[in-house]
């Protein structure tokens, strides 16, 4: 995306959620993983954008490893200069989610991967792969992304819309994301490929 894109959707108009309540998204992946007894020992954030998120979940988990991919030279080199970081055992990388495929995922995958709001800017073929991608690259995924409903809200209610995002239906996504994952609680998703699953209650599982 390019500099009017982050001025038009980042700018001062709106609240953007994973932005100014990213401590309280932090939070509550903390308490929820603390309950099921999951460590986040390593963590991924995939389309970081202002980093808000990422930022929150590190001081929240304190991973041990995080990987950082962007596909935005500027939000790249953003992220680079902030203090926080310095602390931080960290790999930032330049790249679509689409190109980004590192071997040793495959063999050490992550414990949690953020994707926020990162989907509807992709064409479908690469969702699919991209979406198989991740959940062999991960245990849990914290994902959101808007659907045609939410963009019809969000019109009537602050008079937002995105020039730029593909708009599908809720059953569109949750067609190619079932088949990888399983929807465990509010915005979070276990992969089905890690074994032994860490949500085993089958009513709450969909």
């Amino acid at each position: 995306m390019n500099e009017k894109y982050w001025d038009t959707l980042y700018g001062e108009t709106y609240d953007i959620d994973g932005v100014f309540n990213a401590r309280k998204h932090a939070s509550y992946v903390k308490a929820l993983l603390s309950l099921m007894e999951a460590k986040v020992q390593s963590l991924g954030d995939f389309g970081f954008g202002k980093a808000a998120l990422l930022r929150e979940f590190v001081k929240a988990l304190k991973p041990a490893r995080v990987i950082a991919v962007e596909p935005s030279p500027e939000r790249v080199e953003e992220l680079r200069t902030k203090p926080w970081i310095q602390n931080v055992h960290i790999q930032i990388h330049n790249s679509t989610l689409q190109d980004f495929n590192p071997p040793y995922l495959k063999y050490a995958p992550l414990d949690l991967i953020i994707c926020n709001s990162v989907f509807q800017y992709m064409e479908d073929g690469d969702i699919k792969k991209v979406t198989e991608k991740l959940s062999k690259s991960t245990r849990f995924l914290y994902f959101t992304v808007p659907t045609k409903k939410d963009y019809e809200r969000m019109k009537k209610q602050i008079a937002f819309s995105d020039p730029y995002a593909f708009v599908r239906s809720t059953q569109f996504y949750r067609r190619i994301l079932s088949k990888h994952f399983n929807f465990v609680a509010y915005n979070l998703l276990e992969s089905k490929y890690q074994n032994p699953p860490i949500f085993e209650e089958e009513l709450f599982k969909f």
